[in-house]
């Protein structure tokens, strides 16, 4: 999971003692309007010069549960645009 998705940003134990990971991530999305289809993606922020700009807000949230053993045994995703 390390490798894949590097550190957590919530470790927790459930009732039964197993490890619980989350993960949060949020991006800003941002469109010309101009009439060509690109995509621009800013990680932490940034800053919006243009009227012709459409942006939106996009968070990822992704919580692992692992056993007795800390293997994955669960995992929940959840995306939301704003």
């Amino acid at each position: 999971m390390l490798e894949k998705f590097g550190a957590p940003n919530i470790t927790t134990v459930d009732g039964s003692g197993r490890q619980v990971w989350s993960y949060q991530r949020h991006a800003t999305v941002t469109q010309s309007n101009s009439g060509s289809n690109y995509w621009t993606i800013l990680l932490a922020g940034g800053s919006q010069s243009a009227s012709s700009l459409e942006t939106t807000q996009r968070t990822m949230t992704l919580i692992i549960k692992f056993d007795e053993n800390n293997v994955v045994s669960d995992f929940r995703s959840r995306a939301s645009d704003f």
